[in-house]
C-alpha cells in the first residue's frame, strides 16, 4: 500500500467509528500476537490526538528511524483498509462478488474446477440482482474458459448460452458506458460554461447533446443504463434553464431507484444526490409546494436510514438536507424561525470542516447572509458577507462572489452607513472593471446605488419605483433570471416601496404550482 504520508493516515485513523476501531484492535491482535505491535502502537498515539503531531508521535514509539517510520505508515493503512473490507463486505454486494470470483480463481488453480463454477454461479446471481453490469462480464468470461477448457458435464447447449449472455451483457455495457460518459460530460459542460446565457449556446448546447443521445435504444436500456440517461437529461435541461424538465428526470432518477431496493442498498448517495437535484430546480423556479413535498420526504428518508450512513453519505445528507431547509426558508419567507436551522448547518460545518470543500462553505454563508437580512438582523448579514468579499475562503466562486458586493451594498444602505456605501462602490466599480462578462443584474444594481447615494432620502422611493420595473423586465430575459435565485432583490425593492418587512413581502407572494412537465418540449 503506497501511503506513508502522516497525514494521509490520520485522516484515515481519525474517520473510524467507534466500533470500526474496535474491530481493528482485534483484527491487529489476530493477526499478529507477538506482544506489543508497533503499528497498533502507531495506531493508538493517533487515535488519542486531536490535531496531527508527528514529532509527539515519534517520541511516544522510541527510537525510530526515518525509513522505519515511513514504513510503520504504510503497514498500518494496509492494515486498516484490510480489516476495514472485513466489515463491510457482507453490507456491499460487489464485495461479495469479488470475493466469490477470488475464490473461484483460487479453486480453478487447483483443479477444483467444478467448485469454481458453483462459486461463479453464485457470483452471477449476486451481480444480476444488484445490476453490476461489469462484473457480470467478467464471471462470464472466466466461465467460458473453464467451458472451453474442461469437460463439466454442463450440456451442449451450456456453451452456446454463455454466448448469449455474454453478447447481451456487452449490449448493455456499451450502453452503459456511452450513458455515464455522457452524464459526466454534461456536467463537464456546465462546470466549465455554466448555464447558457444566449440562444447561440442553447442551440449548441442541444445539437451537442443529441448528437451524443440519438443512436441509441432508449426502449432497451437496463436499470443502471435508464438512471444514466435520467442523470443526463438533468444536467441538460439544468444547463438550458429549463428546470421544469430538470424535476420531471430528477423525480424519475428518484423514483428508479426507490423501485430497485438493491440499487438504494448498494448506492445510496445517488438516491440522495437526485433528491438535491429535485430540490435545487425547485427553488429555481420558485416552486413552493414541489419544495416543500420533495424536502420533506427527504427528510423522513434521512431520519430513517441515518443509522446505515458511511461518513460519506453522511455529509452528503448534510449538504443536500441542509441546503434544502435554507432554500426552503428563503422561498417561504420564514426567516424569524431560521436561528435553529443556522445554528444545526455550523455546527455540521465545524464537524466536517476538514472534508469539506470552500465552495459549499461559501453558498451556506450566503445563504445565512440573506436570511438574517431578511430578519432584520443585518449586522450579522453583514459578517457572513464579509467572510466571502475579504476572501478568508480559496477558490471562491466569481457568482457568489459579486452578488456578495451587491448583498452587501444592501445590508449598508439598511443601516443607514452611506459613507460606508461610496466606499464600498467604488470598490466594487474596480473589482466589476477587472471582470468579464458582468450581467445586466450587476450593473444595474450598481446604478441603482449610485443613483442612491446622489438623491435626498426623500426621494429614495421614487428610485426604487424606477428600479423596481427595470429589474421585473430584466427577470423576463430567461438568461439573466438566475440572477435573482440568488438575490431576490425585487422583494428587497417591494419592502421599501410599501413600508413592510422582507419577510412579510415574501410570505405574500404565490408560489408556482402547476409546472406540467408533459407538455414540455424536449
Amino acid at each position: 500500500m503506497p501511503i506513508s504520508q502522516s497525514n494521509q493516515v490520520f485522516n484515515l485513523v481519525k474517520s473510524l467509528t467507534k466500533a470500526e476501531k474496535r474491530n481493528f484492535r482485534l483484527y491487529a491482535k489476530r493477526i499478529q500476537d507477538n506482544g506489543e505491535l508497533l503499528f497498533l502502537q502507531l495506531f493508538d498515539v493517533m487515535d488519542k490526538q486531536k490535531v496531527l503531531q508527528e514529532v509527539e508521535i515519534k517520541a511516544q514509539l522510541g527510537q525510530i528511524g526515518k525509513s522505519q517510520f515511513s514504513n510503520l505508515k504504510r503497514h498500518l493503512y494496509a492494515q486498516i483498509i484490510a480489516s476495514l473490507r472485513i466489515i463491510h463486505k457482507e453490507k456491499r454486494a460487489n464485495f461479495k462478488v469479488r470475493e466469490y470470483f477470488d475464490y473461484a480463481y483460487i479453486l480453478y488453480g487447483k483443479g477444483l474446477y467444478l467448485q469454481a463454477l458453483k462459486l461463479l454461479k453464485k457470483a452471477s446471481t449476486l451481480a444480476k440482482q444488484h445490476h453490476l453490469i461489469y462484473m457480470q462480464l467478467m464471471i462470464v468470461e472466466f466461465e467460458k474458459t473453464i467451458e472451453s477448457r474442461h469437460i463439466t458435464r454442463s450440456g451442449s447447449n451450456k456453451a452456446e448460452a454463455l454466448i448469449e449472455e455474454s453478447e447481451m451483457i456487452q449490449k448493455n455495457a456499451n450502453h452503459l458506458v456511452s450513458l455515464s460518459n455522457l452524464r459526466i460530460k454534461m456536467h463537464g459542460k456546465y462546470l466549465e460554461y455554466g448555464h447558457v446565457r444566449s440562444s447561440k449556446e442553447a442551440l449548441e448546447i442541444r445539437a451537442y447533446y443529441h448528437e451524443q443521445i440519438d443512436h441509441i435504444n432508449l426502449e432497451k436500456l437496463g436499470l443502471m443504463e435508464r438512471i444514466y440517461y435520467v442523470q443526463s437529461r438533468v444536467w441538460y435541461n439544468y444547463i438550458l434553464l429549463d428546470f421544469h424538465a430538470c424535476i420531471k428526470y430528477a423525480i424519475e432518477w428518484t423514483e428508479l431507484l426507490c423501485q430497485n431496493p438493491t440499487m438504494m442498498t448498494r448506492d445510496v448517495d445517488l438516491y440522495m444526490r437526485g433528491y438535491h437535484y429535485v430540490l435545487t430546480a425547485a427553488n429555481h423556479i420558485k416552486d413552493k409546494e414541489t419544495h416543500s413535498a420533495y424536502l420533506a420526504k427527504f427528510e423522513t428518508f434521512r431520519n430513517d436510514a441515518y443509522g446505515k450512513f458511511n461518513t460519506n453519505s453522511q455529509i452528503l445528507s448534510f449538504l443536500y438536507v441542509h441546503t434544502g431547509r435554507l432554500d426552503n426558508i428563503i422561498l417561504n419567507g420564514n426567516f424569524n424561525a431560521a436561528t435553529s436551522v443556522i445554528t444545526k448547518s455550523l455546527n455540521r460545518i465545524r464537524r466536517y470542516k476538514l472534508m469539506l470543500d470552500d465552495h459549499r462553505v461559501m453558498v451556506f454563508y450566503f445563504k445565512f447572509a440573506w436570511i438574517y437580512l431578511a430578519a432584520g438582523k443585518v449586522s450579522k448579514a453583514l459578517r457572513y458577507l464579509n467572510k466571502i468579499i475579504n476572501n478568508e475562503l480559496k477558490k471562491l466562486r466569481e457568482d457568489l462572489q459579486n452578488y456578495a458586493r451587491i448583498l452587501q451594498l444592501i445590508c449598508h444602505y439598511e443601516l443607514g452607513n452611506f459613507d460606508i456605501l461610496q466606499y464600498l462602490l467604488n470598490n466594487n466599480s474596480n473589482y466589476f472593471d477587472r471582470k468579464t462578462g458582468i450581467n445586466i443584474f450587476l450593473q444595474e444594481a450598481t446604478n441603482m446605488f449610485n443613483t442612491l447615494k446622489s438623491k435626498g432620502t426623500l426621494d429614495h422611493k421614487v428610485v426604487f419605483k424606477k428600479y423596481l420595473d427595470l429589474f421585473n423586465n430584466i427577470k423576463n430575459d430567461p438568461y439573466e433570471r438566475r440572477a435573482f435565485v440568488y438575490l431576490d432583490i425585487i422583494s428587497w425593492l417591494e419592502s421599501k416601496i410599501k413600508g413592510i418587512s422582507l419577510q412579510e413581502v415574501v410570505q405574500r407572494k404565490p408560489g408556482w404550482t402547476n409546472p406540467n412537465p408533459s407538455k414540455i418540449d424536449f
